[in-house]
């Protein structure tokens, strides 16, 4: 016996079903590269999978012993279920059925996988929303409970959406790319209006349509009162939003500049100064905003949220200190020199 195998449905005519109507079906539920489908459907041929990239990869990959019955059983089971499920589903409009119709299909899986999603069909959402609540959402609610975002801004918040922040003007590529909750950023980093994706992944309970976004800094010194207030450093507006035009980018604020109501300020912690946390929330509304009502240096956000009638669905946190890039980024935005502030020893001891 040859010490390589390949797969495929070579020992019989195949009958195509439900998975492969795309009269009716989305073109994006199928595997857009023909070879790679190939692959899939009719076996891995001797060049080896057209997926592996290393061309040493593809001469050693060997094919499980018996995975072409194996996988034609399989796949024949799953896609009469399909069909089964589509039939039912005709009629009601059903978002559940839909999911449950395409969550298995392996030409979905491997494009969810290899970043091919459509996040405008329901199936890939439900791989999408499965993905964050196993881990982005976990790190994102821990930064945001341990930062003490909740509840020093807003008391509790019950996740609806991912949301990712990125400053696009950065050339390092530890600055460049999403920004992990809590880190913390240079003044340089941020010295541009971050692009705010906010990805929605169920509209079963309400209508996409228009949200708010606004930037708080909770720890903003108040030295009349020896203590700190919360500040407001960016704010949004019916920001119209879809399950794929998601993202809240500069290029898009410059078209739209009626979507901004409290200019980019970016947070310019004073030398000595305890770390500041850049809070951002995203908030549902149920009506389109007019002209606000708010004090930019002391900022009721709860107060904000209650009175505009927004429903909080998602957040995020960054953290920033003094360093050698503040004081070109105040004058940069035309702000005055910060203030170095002094430690004073008490006189108790540190114990």
């Amino acid at each position: 016996m040859s010490a390589r195998f390949t797969r495929g449905f070579a020992s019989k005519a195949r009958t195509w079903g439900v998975w492969n109507d795309f009269q009716s079906r989305s073109p994006s539920l199928k595997i857009p590269n023909d070879k790679i489908k190939s692959d899939l459907f009719k076996g891995i041929s001797n060049d080896g999978p057209q997926s592996y990239t290393i061309e040493s990869h593809k001469k050693s990959y060997h094919s499980p012993l018996h995975i072409d019955p194996t996988f034609q059983q399989a796949y024949d089971i799953l896609e009469n279920e399909a069909e089964s499920i589509y039939k039912e589903a005709q009629g009601s409009g059903s978002e559940e059925l839909l999911v449950k119709a395409e969550i298995k299909n392996p030409e979905v899986l491997h494009n969810f996988e290899n970043g091919k999603a459509d996040l405008s069909i329901p199936a890939y959402r439900r791989l999408a929303e499965e993905k964050w609540k196993a881990h982005d959402l976990m790190v994102t609610m821990q930064r945001l409970e341990t930062l003490h975002v909740i509840p020093d801004t807003m008391p509790t918040l019950d996740p609806k959406v991912d949301v990712k922040v990125r400053f696009g003007h950065n050339s390092r590529e530890e600055f460049a790319g999403d920004i992990t909750p809590g880190t913390v950023l240079p003044a340089f980093a941020v010295s541009i209006p971050p692009t705010i994706e906010v990805q929605e992944f169920n509209a079963a309970d309400h209508d996409l349509g228009l949200y708010t976004a606004v930037i708080v800094n909770p720890d903003t010194p108040d030295l009349e009162r020896n203590s700190f207030k919360t500040t407001l450093h960016y704010g949004l507006q019916n920001v119209p939003l879809t399950y794929t035009d998601n993202a809240i980018t500069p290029a898009k604020l410059l078209a739209n500049p009626q979507f901004v109501f409290q200019q980019y300020t970016p947070l310019l912690p004073e030398k000595n100064a305890q770390k500041q946390r850049a809070c951002l929330w995203v908030f549902r509304q149920t009506k389109k905003l007019d002209t606000l009502s708010y004090n930019t240096e002391n900022f009721d956000i709860r107060e904000f949220a209650e009175t505009n009638g927004l429903t909080a669905v998602g957040a995020h946190v960054w953290r920033q200190v003094f360093d050698r890039s503040v004081n070109e980024t105040r004058a940069n935005f035309g702000l005055p020199q910060g203030r170095v502030f002094r430690r004073v020893r008490g006189i108790k001891p540190l114990v």
